[in-house]
């Protein structure tokens, strides 16, 4: 039994091992077909995947093709702005490029639209500051990619040179040299030669800042370049035109602060009306540096002015010619200095300074002789307090007192604007103008004389003053706060001042800024008496100081700096020192005084640069032309529409 058993088990044992056999090689065909599916279904994802990648690297980089397109838009419309092959409109936008394929691209579009900011009738405050614009550029591919980039620019303001000159010689023709030690403290830019003496000692001249010319600077070993060497042979940078003068007006228009002078007559320099600058400590704090302390008047003199037309910027005034006979024997005319309306013995009348009675009127002229009549007028020649002023300067009222009116002129009532309280109280509180937007929300920054016009005063604000014709300074012209020469921190509200005569900007040939001369009247009226007297009311006398960047589309000149003919050097006139903090742009530097060995007639001249002028120049200042990017974005293309985005610019 056993072994039946056993041989039974055996046979049941065989017939069972080849179904285990057939079962395990089903198993291992699943797990091939399995594993090759997991393989197929992996090679095509790495397929997948990789063409994914493709795909993503090819849209990335038509993409980044796109925007180098839009990018290169922006510089490019720079380039052709520099390269004056464009010009950014007054108002509005313009399309410049419109849908055009790029070269180059793989067929890429492109449309650039360009706005100024600032400088334009719509008064946008950003163009205070110089004038700005904006270019937007848009790419598209067929593929539907879309970029758009977007860069504000500015163009450099003149005011940033400390000397700036379109030709290399003086108004006379001579050639304009940098020598005995002259000294530039801020960027110098000339369109034509920079001629430096070729002299001893060494340096001749020494320029501490940037030096550049459209041409060559000239025996430049005998000068001293501390900001590297010149750049020479640069692109010719031009001077402003009556383009620019008419925006300035139309600026000034929105405002209400454009003048007119009632007459004209006379030389380029004879003024007939004048803006007097006056600092006022509205919050009484002891200072006159806070935001509303600025204001100016107006002064004009009337046609027929017994006064004579001197009167207004106290020039010299021409001798008597009815009924003052000269003297018998008299070989030059009678002194005319005495018989000037601007100048007095200066008193003290009820607490204020005043002038009781002018030289005009000391003493009778209707009878005696021509030396009995001018011996009061002498006496008061020489009194210590004896002094000149402008025409309609309340001093030359005999109580002092502010008049709003006089024989000759009259101050130009306020149209534009309005005054604080404590402003409007002043006498002379109906003749302000507020230099303050606060006070009058169109201005900025900007006076505008249709003709000739004298400047004076104490500015407290920012102001550009333009005229159409020639512009003279017939009195000092200080900020109310100092400007930086070297150091210091400069702010957008710092005082500043800018002057553009759309012929010459001049220093005044007048009673107050030059010594004058008197005859001792003798019996023949020709001797002279010297030392000469400053009628000069400022501590500062004889110099003059000027805070201003002055641009003119001629020259910056002293009035009659030449001396009279056949005048011999010992009675030159020595006007003292026009001390300039700013600069000077001029087509042809002016002549400001003639040496004859060491006698001068006319001004010495001591210029520094107002280092804030780089940074903040004064509002509306003329540009150089050239553009600078200054911001730049990128702009969201989703739903963009250029009407849209320029409306309000």
């Amino acid at each position: 039994m056993t072994r039946l058993r056993t041989r039974h088990a055996r046979r049941e044992l065989a017939r069972t091992r080849p179904s285990r056999a057939r079962d395990r090689r089903g198993f291992a065909l699943l797990a091939v077909l399995l594993i090759a599916m997991v393989g197929a279904v992996l090679a095509l994802a790495t397929a997948m995947i990789t063409m994914s990648n493709g795909l993503v690297q090819t849209s990335s980089d038509r993409a980044s093709a796109v925007d180098d397109v839009a990018l290169s838009g922006v510089e490019e419309e720079r380039s052709r702005l520099n390269a004056r092959l464009d010009t950014v409109p007054l108002n509005g936008y313009r399309t410049v490029v419109s849908n055009a394929i790029v070269a180059n691209s793989g067929g890429v579009r492109r449309t650039t639209w360009i706005s100024r900011l600032g400088n334009s009738d719509s008064l946008a405050s950003t163009g205070e500051f110089g004038v700005q614009s904006e270019v937007v550029s848009q790419a598209t591919d067929s593929a539907g990619n879309v970029a758009i980039r977007r860069a504000q620019m500015y163009q450099e303001s003149f005011a940033r040179y400390a000397s700036f000159t379109d030709k290399g010689k003086s108004t006379n023709g001579s050639t304009l040299w940098w020598a005995l030690g002259a000294q530039a403290q801020g960027p110098v830019h000339s369109n034509d030669t920079i001629y430096v003496w070729n002299g001893t000692p060494v340096p001749q001249a020494v320029f501490n800042d940037v030096v550049t010319t459209a041409k060559v600077v000239k025996n430049k070993t005998s000068a001293q370049f501390n900001k590297g060497v010149p750049l020479e042979k640069i692109s010719v940078i031009p001077l402003p035109g009556t383009a620019d003068l008419d925006i300035l007006k139309g600026i000034a228009v929105r405002a209400g602060y454009m003048f007119t002078p009632d007459i004209s007559v006379g030389d380029s320099a004879l003024v007939t009306m004048r803006i007097e600058f006056v600092a006022i400590d509205v919050d009484g704090n002891g200072t006159t540096t806070g935001p509303d302390d600025g204001y100016f008047r107006v002064y004009k003199l009337r046609a027929g002015s017994p006064y004579g037309n001197e009167y207004l910027m106290a020039r010299t005034p021409a001798p008597p010619t009815t009924g003052q006979p000269i003297p018998s024997g008299a070989t030059v005319p009678i002194d005319s200095l005495l018989y000037s309306w601007n100048c007095g013995v200066v008193t003290v009348v009820g607490g204020l300074s005043a002038v009781p009675t002018t030289f005009a009127q000391i003493a009778s002229l209707a009878s005696g002789t021509y030396r009995a009549r001018m011996t009061n007028k002498q006496n008061a020649y020489d009194n210590a307090n004896a002094k000149c002023f402008l025409g309609g300067d309340e001093r030359l009222s005999p109580i002092g007192v502010f008049r709003n009116t006089d024989a000759a002129g009259y101050w130009v009532a306020r149209t534009s604007g309005t005054v604080p309280a404590i402003v409007a109280a002043r006498v002379d509180g109906a003749y302000l103008w507020p230099l303050s937007a606060a006070y009058n929300s169109n201005f900025r920054g900007v006076i505008f004389a249709e003709g000739k016009v004298g400047v004076s005063g104490v500015v407290r604000g920012r102001v550009t003053i333009a005229s159409r014709n020639s512009m003279v300074i017939v009195h000092e012209l200080t900020q109310a706060t100092s400007p930086a020469v070297t150091t210091g921190t400069c702010r957008p509200d710092d005082d500043v001042i800018g002057l553009f005569g759309g012929e010459y900007v001049m220093y005044s040939d007048n009673m107050l800024a030059t010594p004058q001369q008197r005859r001792d009247n003798s019996s023949g009226g020709s001797a002279w008496l010297t030392p000469r007297k400053d009628f000069d009311p400022s501590a500062r006398k004889p110099d003059m100081a000027i805070h201003a960047s002055v641009m003119a589309l001629k020259s910056v000149v002293a009035e009659r700096s030449s001396p009279p003919s056949g005048l011999p050097a010992a009675s030159y006139v020595d006007r003292g020192t026009t001390r300039l903090i700013g600069g000077t742009i001029e087509s042809s530097s002016g002549q400001t005084g003639t040496m004859s060995g060491s006698s001068l007639h006319g001004y010495h001249d001591d210029l520094s640069f107002n280092r804030c002028l780089l940074k903040y120049p004064p509002p509306y200042f003329p540009t150089t032309g050239r553009w600078t990017r200054s911001q730049f974005y990128e702009v969201n293309p989703q739903g963009f529409s250029a009407a849209s985005w320029f409306s309000g610019r």
